[in-house]
């Protein structure tokens, strides 16, 4: 069958438009290679084939092949124990499919030039025309088409249509439904190796084979579909970072914008408010903690602009003096009062100056 038929609907229709017959000839074998072949199945094998002759020959051909020999057993179509002979041959075997192969005489088969384009909406176009130019109706027959040719300078294709009435092949189908055997494919020729690239019971319906096969194409499309997915992935990724990056900068360039376009009173201001802020209370009492020596309690901590004013409770005053000497972000300390305490301890205030900031009054 024509490759045009299986590919994708848009795909067809670029092809349809493709203007030069190697043009076409290089697409085709390009989608051949991808593994987007349409199998024949009308040429599929089975173990049981069922021939149904020309109109007036109500004898049905049964041929079973096996490993060792090939049977054949004649029926008739009127007979009413249709169902239990085809039963008796299966042996028991259900769910064993049977290709049913149709006399050419007995289906209604016509050529038609139809457009190109017309391709991705062949079997509705196909249905109308049927009902519109023949006494038959679509929900009343089995039908198929196959591309036979095509004119690439008039963009029209030869479109072979093969219908037969559902009153001639039911019988055919409710007898092997009733056999426990499933149909399919319904084929068209005069011998197995004369067939039409057709299945009646498709209706015309064109899909994709799935990509489960052993074919040589599938094992590359499936790699081809997980590298585009990982490059899209990674894509996406990496403009995301590049715009967050790029969000970041301007937000950090606006701020120095911000920061350095404020008239002098502003900035002026904000040092002013700045300085007269405190240091930081927990900062500040962990590295208090940290500097003390043993046996010293801090009673009272008062912090303001301009340093921390303490009282501590210490035995050794000389030794927590030099002690608080050594504390980051402060001045040496200024002891402004001394009490004797019971147990020979000693309770100092004093006050510990921030550097550039003034004495407390």
């Amino acid at each position: 069958m024509n490759v045009i038929s299986a590919v994708p609907s848009a795909i067809r229709l670029w092809l349809a438009g493709a203007r030069t017959a190697r043009l076409r000839q290089i697409l085709d074998s390009a989608v051949h290679l991808s593994g987007f072949t349409e199998p024949r199945a009308d040429r599929i094998q089975t173990a049981l084939t069922m021939r149904l002759g020309a109109p007036g020959d109500e004898t049905v051909t049964l041929t079973e092949r096996s490993a060792d020999e090939t049977r054949t057993y004649r029926f008739r179509t009127g007979e009413g124990d249709l169902a239990e002979r085809l039963a008796a041959v299966a042996g028991g075997r259900g769910g064993l499919r049977v290709k049913v192969l149709l006399h050419p005489a007995a289906c209604f088969v016509r050529s038609l030039d139809l457009p190109s384009a017309s391709l991705p909406r062949m079997r509705a176009l196909l249905a109308e025309e049927l009902e519109a130019a023949t006494p038959f109706r679509a929900g009343g027959v089995y039908s198929d088409w196959f591309v036979e040719g095509e004119d690439v300078a008039a963009r029209t294709l030869r479109v072979r249509h093969v219908v037969i009435k559902k009153t001639r092949l039911d019988p055919v189908l409710d007898a092997l439904a009733q056999a426990g055997l499933p149909a399919g494919p319904v084929a068209v020729g005069r011998a197995e190796d004369q067939t039409m690239p057709v299945d009646l019971l498709s209706h015309g319906h064109r899909v994709l084979p799935a990509l489960t096969g052993a074919r040589s194409g599938d094992a590359a499309l499936w790699l081809g579909a997980g590298l585009l997915l990982a490059v899209a992935f990674w894509g996406w990724r990496a403009h995301q970072d590049a715009t967050l990056a790029s969000l970041d900068q301007a937000f950090t360039a606006a701020r120095h914008a911000a920061g350095t376009g404020m008239a002098p009173p502003v900035q002026a201001g904000l040092a002013a408010i700045l300085a007269g802020r405190a240091p930081p209370l927990a900062p500040t009492w962990d590295a208090l903690s940290a500097a003390l020596p043993e046996g010293v309690s801090a009673a009272a901590l008062h912090l303001d602009a301009t340093g921390a004013l303490m009282t501590l409770i210490v035995k050794d005053e000389a030794g927590a003096l030099a002690a608080l000497g050594r504390l980051p972000g402060f001045g040496p300390p200024v002891l402004q009062t001394a009490l004797d305490e019971p147990g020979g301890m000693r309770r100092l205030v004093l006050h510990l100056p921030r550097p550039g900031r003034g004495g407390r009054p």
